[in-house]
């Protein structure tokens, strides 16, 4: 009974260990590949091959289809990849994310596990304290790799250990995939156990490591495999909880695309399935050798797996419209659609993925989403200010709705990229996340003063203050300028683009036309033609277009990549 409980306790320390690894390794991977897999997944065409391409090609490379998946959740989230697009991505993402039970097979069960893990964990180690940020990456993939594969052997050895316990291999002799109802047990088993631990790669080296070591038989197994593929869907799934609702159809989708492969291979699952995947397989998975037949049989169910995605994906290619039919019946349209003041967050969906780029990639969108609303709160100010005989009264309570929403995006975004910067992230991110911080506070200051324009609005026309024609003019000309400096960040502030230039030949425009005009309006002060009250509002409108040039200036050093925080 002590051996047993020592066994399991030895198993689930190695499954942690498994997880733990892999979230490294991942992690360290889409660090090292910075923001060249977002760009990738930004500029992807509709055409469906090369969407499926792209999402076998990030998914081999960063080792995790739940990355890639959350990683489109969020880019459909924020419009910048519509659904039928998404759709290729996330046939491929299944085929790339097989790259794992290869790397097993190949390695787990032919090789020495110890004479590699251990001495990748030493060099991956010390490599992180080398001041040098490729080398720290490169040293965080290979701690993960060899972390990942320490917790594999004692999988294993703990697994193997568990063939000596007659009451162990009684009770897995009745857990069998041998009839439809069975195996639709054990594809809901398979399920279960990914939704909790969230991780196709672990469930899949667990199911690998029962079967290479006789405690299950290989349909059993491969039932499981079936089940690991619909419940990894879990990922996306939650991230895209109060998320768009394009978002959500991305992820129910994926949820779609694999319950359908699942229904349609079990139908075959026996007769003809199986039996083709072991004529493709060369090998054969029964001999007097364990190492061999391990080997074979883990060879077998990586490619069960690389198999079922592959064909899966070959065969709703043409069925990608009724993928896209079928989410938008499951996520209708709202009739009452909520208004953007209504969310506080409208990209950031999930509190934290465990993907640096993406949570970076979130907070730029809400960031693109506070200049949008602080552009059309300065617009709605001066056509106020503009049209003094027009009733406003809906549009003004409009305005102060906008700036508190920008109060609570630069307290929410400020929350979460504090978070963001907690963990484990490179050093250009850390820097990206200190300029985004700084961002935030400036548009926040920038809304302050639309309220404060605003303000002044008010008390000219509470006050019954007319201006001259030439002070109106001065003004339209002033205002003018400010709102080509607010659509220069509009149009870059999602993108790491030098407008410095740019924007301070703006800024400098905007600092002369007010001493000019401040300089005039003084003369007309004392000419005698113009009043003090006037004037001092005048002075005050002027001031107020100058902060709101400073500030924007601030931003567009931050987008530029100059400014030292």
């Amino acid at each position: 009974m002590n051996g047993l409980i020592t066994t399991t306790i030895t198993i689930c320390g190695g499954v942690a260990l498994f997880l733990y690894g892999m979230k490294i390794m991942s992690e360290s991977l889409q660090i090292a590949a910075g923001d060249r897999l977002r760009n990738i997944l930004w500029k992807i065409t509709s055409n469906k091959i090369v969407g499926i391409l792209t999402g076998i090609g990030i998914t081999g490379i960063i080792q995790s289809s739940s990355a890639t998946t959350v990683m489109l959740v969020s880019f459909v989230n924020a419009g910048l990849i519509n659904l039928q697009q998404s759709i290729g991505i996330i046939l491929g993402a299944n085929v790339g994310t097989t790259v794992t039970g290869w790397i097993v097979a190949l390695l787990g069960f032919k090789v020495n596990i110890q004479s590699f893990s251990l001495p990748a964990i030493a060099i991956g180690f010390f490599l992180r304290f080398i001041n040098n940020s490729k080398l720290k990456e490169q040293g965080s993939i290979l701690l993960g790799f060899g972390i990942l594969f320490l917790g594999f052997n004692f999988m294993s050895s703990a697994v193997h250990d568990l063939r000596n316990s007659e009451a162990v291999m009684t009770a897995m002799a009745t857990y069998k995939a041998d009839t439809l109802f069975s195996t639709i047990i054990v594809i809901l088993t398979g399920s279960i156990i990914t939704m909790m631990i969230q991780s196709s790669s672990a469930t899949m080296a667990m199911t690998m490591t029962l079967a290479a070591n006789g405690l299950i038989d290989f349909p059993t197994s491969c039932a499981l495999i079936l089940g690991e593929n619909i419940g990894t869907t879990i990922t996306a799934y939650l991230a895209s909880i109060g998320a768009s609702i394009n978002a959500k159809r991305s992820a129910r989708v994926h949820l779609l695309f694999n319950l359908f492969g699942v229904a349609w291979v079990v139908s075959i699952f026996h007769w003809i399935f199986l039996p083709f995947v072991d004529w493709i397989i060369p090998g054969s998975m029964f001999s007097n050798d364990q190492t061999i037949q391990s080997g074979k049989i883990a060879a077998h169910l990586a490619g069960f797996h690389t198999i079922f995605n592959l064909s899966n994906t070959l065969l709703f290619i043409p069925f990608t419209r009724f993928l896209a039919w079928a989410a938008i019946k499951m996520v209708p349209d709202r009739e009452d659609p909520e208004t953007e003041e209504t969310f506080h967050l409208k990209y950031i969906s999930t509190n934290l993925v465990s993907t640096p780029a993406i949570n970076i990639n979130q907070a730029r969108l809400e960031i693109k989403r506070m200049i949008t609303i602080i552009t059309e709160m300065y617009d709605k100010v001066m056509n106020i200010f503009m049209n003094p005989n027009i009733k406003m009264g809906n549009i003004v309570e409009e305005i102060q709705k906008k700036e508190n929403t920008i109060d609570l995006l630069e307290k929410e975004i400020s929350t979460f990229l504090i978070k963001v910067y907690q963990h484990h992230i490179s050093e250009d991110q850390s820097h990206e996340i200190s300029a985004m911080l700084h961002m935030v506070n400036e548009l926040e200051r920038i809304g302050d003063h639309c309220e404060s324009l605003l303000r002044l609005t008010r008390r000219k026309y509470d006050s019954n203050l007319v201006f001259s024609e030439i002070a109106n003019l001065e003004i339209k000309e002033i205002s003018h300028k400010v709102r080509e400096f607010l659509e220069l960040l509009h149009q870059n502030i999602s993108l790491s683009t030098n407008i410095l230039p740019i924007a301070n030949v703006i800024e400098n425009r905007i600092d002369e036309m007010r001493k000019e005009m401040r300089k005039r309006h003084i003369n007309r002060l004392n000419e005698g033609s113009c009043g003090v009250e006037h004037g001092l509002l005048f002075l005050d409108l002027l001031t107020s277009f100058e902060k709101i040039g400073d500030h924007s200036l601030n931003v567009a050093e931050g987008i530029s990549g100059v400014r030292v925080f």
